[in-house]
């Protein structure tokens, strides 16, 4: 089993009989378990697949058995272009998986080691976090997007969405993370109550911490939030498609869950 330490740096202001504040106080992540792809299918214990929907993102997607692969020890979430036409009159379809009703973690760790094929108009690679049960809808309920790469990009988004309390109200926080285009990058997000913070290899790249008067809207990410990894062609965001480029994928090595802790408890 492995251990991870994170200490969180703050000055020392208080008397030292009284206690630091949560978020000032060291995060010891303790490996809870490792996906690493063995074998030659997908480990549907963790995994199901991502069907097509209504949202801009789901349009491509598909259950067809080639658009996710796992070879190599690696798995491979494909965009291809659609050679039968008469089965699905979509273009090009795409793959992903995700491990909603499989597994889903409030606050702890997740660090993943994926490489990103190059070159592709219309590429919207996605590594991101969803609630396991939605009571408001979204954005309310939030979102984590922990990686989103558009086209050959040499940085990724990091972004959080979150509701206002209005009806039709949506506001998003984020940043970017700087990746060794075309290789092997490990893409890192740490949640506890306090903040949500991401990495890329080590470095921290974005955080988003929760403000001294933040209500459940600003801050609603406080319930259990499952994965998600997808590959993504077109939408108003990215555009559109140069389907000559395809096939491209997004390979992932391994998947890494953590558990957080303070004093010996659990966050929470």
């Amino acid at each position: 089993m492995t251990t991870i330490v994170m200490l969180c740096v703050a000055a020392a202001v208080a008397a030292p009989a009284k206690t630091a504040p949560a978020s000032a106080r060291a995060v010891r992540w303790e490996l809870k378990f490792t996906e690493d792809f063995n074998g030659t299918k997908l480990n549907e214990k963790l995994w199901t697949r991502i069907d097509k929907g209504n949202p801009d993102w789901m349009k491509k997607m598909s259950l067809r058995p080639d658009l996710v692969t796992v070879s190599g020890g690696q798995l491979h979430c494909w965009g291809k272009r659609n050679e039968d036409l008469e089965a699905d009159p979509r273009t090009h379809l795409t793959g992903g998986v995700m491990t909603k009703d499989r597994f889903a973690m409030k606050y702890g760790k997740v660090e993943f080691r994926m490489k990103l094929d190059n070159g592709q108009k219309g590429a919207w690679p996605a590594v991101w976090m969803m609630p396991q049960t939605t009571v408001l809808g979204w954005p309310n309920d939030g979102e984590i997007d922990i990686v989103e790469r558009l086209n050959s990009d040499a940085f990724v988004y990091q972004t959080v969405h979150f509701g206002t309390g209005e009806k039709g109200g949506h506001k998003s926080r984020g940043g970017k993370g700087k990746i060794k285009n075309g290789d092997w990058n490990v893409y890192g997000l740490e949640w506890t109550p306090e903040a949500i913070v991401w990495t890329v290899n080590g470095t921290e790249t974005f955080r988003h911490a929760k403000g001294p008067n933040d209500d459940s809207f600003k801050y609603p990410w406080t319930t259990p939030f499952y994965l998600m990894i997808d590959y993504q062609l077109g939408g108003n965001w990215v555009g559109g498609v140069d389907e000559s480029t395809l096939p491209k994928a997004m390979h992932v090595d391994w998947v890494k869950f953590y558990h957080g802790s303070r004093d010996g408890k659990r966050c929470s």
